[in-house]
């Protein structure tokens, strides 16, 4: 019976002390301060012929930020994508981020009429 006890012990041991492990682990976690928490800046990839052919840039911005077409793109980008399918940027018709626009992800346009001048990252 001795061999027993003990094993019951053992376990109650062992027991207790995941009882008292899962309080830790359910604690929400805070803000993370390291400097890969931070947003990296969104990519995407343009080219100067449909089908993604021709002259090619790539552009970049942070969430929010419009940005316009340097004036050796402007009004001549014909096909778009980002390099990671969930990441989407919004090109815009006129300076500023404004008039018409179109919204782009990895799957891209492979046909843009001549007409982006500016741009904004919507999300990651």
């Amino acid at each position: 019976m001795f061999p027993f006890r003990n094993f019951l012990v053992a376990g109650a041991v062992l027991t207790g002390t995941v009882v008292l492990a899962q309080p830790t682990s359910a604690r929400p976690l805070g803000p993370s301060t390291s400097p890969q928490s931070e947003q990296a800046p969104v990519t995407w990839h343009a080219f100067s012929e449909t089908d993604w052919q021709g002259l090619d840039i790539f552009f970049s911005g942070e969430v929010g930020e419009c940005k316009p077409i340097p004036s050796t793109w402007n009004d001549r980008i014909r096909s778009a994508r980002t390099e990671v399918p969930t990441r989407r940027v919004e090109l815009w018709e006129d300076e500023g981020c404004s008039g018409t626009s179109i919204v782009i992800d990895g799957s891209g346009y492979s046909d843009i009429g001549p007409w982006v001048s500016s741009y904004r990252v919507a999300g990651t």
